[in-house]
Formats: structure tokens, sequence, C-alpha cells
């Protein structure tokens, strides 16, 4: 995905350096999940002896922020400590920033799943998103012992082990919720229980029964337990939509709600991986 690139350099009244840059730090977060939904990708503040620069990115081809009312109330707020403000379109010719590493976990493990749809076409997505690197990741490929069960053997509590270090690695996780009995799998579950990903960010692709959303909401309470950052956009998959998919007359990419769905959902968590990746953890 391409992005616009803009340089701004904001010009504070006299003695207003200080108040100006807290300002615009503070406005950052408030405003991203906001800006987010119309494409904007981050923020970089930069501050020299007289001067705030801030490099903004937004996805190529974003329009309509700059129109809504909340950027309207944060003109306003700067106005009593900005002088002038230069914003001037830049291109990127280099940059050895981090990718943010993204995990899509396939969180059913049953014979003939229909999950191994949705964790495709997401996984497919997301490496489509720019600055998000992607591993896909099956549970049937990790033999999880039951959280804490003292009859596992020494394979499954190595593979425990290995699959905990695993996930460390990554700085945001794609889960594929399967609805069974209005909740998630065990299996997903007992991954989470396994998990150690506070203060990481989390979203869902969900499918079944009023598309899997009851399974979602038990994985918000579980998650936020676990000190993780739900996303609150998700993708919900029908019983109308899924039809069309295991008949072959459909594939998830034709159906345009949940495109539009998938890409909400994937620009949050890029804003919230950075977001969170980057800053000054406590102890």
């Amino acid at each position: 995905m391409g992005e616009q690139i803009l340089l701004n350099v904001f010009t504070p009244k006299p003695g207003k350096l200080d108040e100006l840059a807290d300002l615009q730090m503070a406005e950052s977060q408030r405003l991203g999940p906001i800006s987010a939904r119309f494409g904007w990708l981050g923020n970089e503040i930069y501050r020299s002896n007289d001067k705030l620069m801030i490099v903004t990115r937004f996805a190529e081809g974003a329009t309509g922020f700059h129109e809504t009312d909340e950027f309207k109330q944060h003109l306003d707020l700067l106005d009593p400590v900005l002088e002038t403000v230069d914003s001037n379109p830049v291109t990127l010719l280099a940059s050895n920033h981090a990718p943010v590493r993204v995990a899509v976990i396939t969180g059913s493990t049953r014979e003939g799943r229909f999950g191994e749809k949705p964790a495709e076409w997401i996984a497919g997505k997301a490496a489509a998103h720019r600055g998000l690197d992607v591993t896909p990741i099956d549970l049937r490929d990790h033999d999880l012992p039951f959280f804490g069960a003292p009859d596992a053997g020494a394979g499954q509590k190595q593979a425990a082990q290995d699959f905990v270090a695993l996930m460390q690695g990554f700085d945001a996780y794609i889960l594929t919720v399967a609805e069974y009995n209005h909740g998630p799998t065990a299996v997903l579950k007992n991954a989470l229980d396994h998990l150690d990903a506070m203060r990481k960010p989390v979203a869902y692709v969900a499918y079944g029964g009023v598309g899997g959303a009851r399974a979602v909401e038990h994985l918000r309470a579980i998650t936020a337990e676990l000190r993780m950052v739900s996303i609150r956009d998700a993708v919900h998959i029908t019983y109308a939509d899924m039809k069309p998919l295991m008949s072959g007359e459909a594939t998830l990419s034709d159906l345009t709600h949940l495109e539009n769905n998938a890409t909400t959902m994937l620009d949050e968590l890029a804003w919230w991986a950075r977001l969170l990746r980057d800053a000054d953890h406590p102890a």
C-alpha cells in the first residue's frame, strides 16, 4: 500500500515552544485512532531550538480527516501557541524503521474447519499493508498442553516453551475466531493462557453465529486480563457470508463489506502496534 508523507514545520509564538510540543504530543495520541479511519498511518515529532517538525503519513489517496470536527477542534487548540505552519509533501527515499511483526493465528484445529479461509485472506491483506511483516501461525502445529496440566509430557512442555518464545517475537496479533456454543474454541483460549503479550494489540477475524461476535466479546475480556489492547474494529463473517464462500461461489475478497472492515482494522492495528512498541513502558 502506498503512502503520502507531509512535512509540517511549526513556528510557535514567542516563549510557547514547550507548550506547543506538549500539546502536539498529546493531540497525536488523542487523534490517532480517529484519523486512522481516514487512512492516517502515523506521526513522527521532532524539535529544534525554535521550531517543531511533524512528519505525517497517510495511506495513498486518503482524504477527509481535515474536514472533520475533530481536526477543526485541533486547530483551535493550537491557535493560542502557534505563529505559523509550513506544510509540504515529501517523498521517502530510504528508511531503516523496523516493520511491525504480526502473527495471524488460526484459532481452530478441528477437521474440516472453515478457519483456513479467513486466516489466509487476512494474512494476505496484512502482508500487503505497508509496514507489516506477517507470519501465519496454525495452532495445529503446536502440541500445547492444557495450561498448568500436571500430566503434560516433556514434549508438550517443550512445545509450550517454544510457543511462548515464538509469540514474544511479535508486536501484534490477529486471531481468527470460530464461535462454538457462544464462545471461542478451547484451543484458542488455551493458547492465550500460555501467551505473554502484555501491552501488545490484538485484532479479531471471527465467523459463525452473528459473525462470531459473542466469541469475540469473550476474547476481549480475556485479552484485557492479559493486559493486551483489543482493536475496536473487527471482521465478522456471518453464516450468510459463509454460504457462498463454502460453496466456492465467492471468495472473501469479493465481499466488499468485509474488505472494508479488514482495511479499517489493519490501519488501527498498525497504529497501535507502533505506538505500543515504541512507548516507554513502566517497569
